[in-house]
């Protein structure tokens, strides 16, 4: 898969892991930009959740942690925890 594919794939399975927790997310599919996952939180603001390539490694970043992509459920019921 291309960068941009991968990064889309992940973002959306974590939406789906938020989806269970239960989370609402909204996914951004700018046309000249990566996507990007948003957070809506108690105050209506949005919080991003990044997905980056380090070396040979995707992660997922939420206010500023890094978390393995391999990790998503982790990550769901972090940002669930923090959002709330």
């Amino acid at each position: 898969m291309a960068p941009c594919e991968t990064r889309y794939g992940l973002l959306v399975r974590l939406a789906w892991e938020l989806r269970a927790v239960p989370v609402t997310t909204v996914l951004v599919l700018p046309y000249h930009a990566e996507p990007v996952l948003f957070v809506p939180r108690w105050d209506g603001r949005r919080e991003p959740v990044l997905a980056v390539r380090r070396t040979e490694r995707w992660l997922l970043i939420w206010r500023g942690h890094e978390i393995e992509a391999d990790r998503l459920g982790a990550l769901a019921r972090r940002i669930a925890w923090d959002a709330a």
